[in-house]
């Protein structure tokens, strides 16, 4: 449901991902939630890139 959530994918999508791809989309999440937390409402619009 947290990818789901803040990434606005369908639920069936998030499953069909492979447990270590899931997990690592999971951890970016996170890392960029945190990031934006406190983050002007300006910086909050901005594509963030996974590398």
């Amino acid at each position: 449901m947290y990818l789901a959530y803040y990434l606005h994918w369908p639920l069936r999508d998030v499953l069909d991902l492979e447990h270590p791809v899931r997990a690592r989309v999971i951890h970016e999440v996170g890392r960029i939630h945190e990031q934006l937390d406190g983050a002007p409402a300006a910086l909050t619009q901005t594509h963030q890139t996974w590398s």
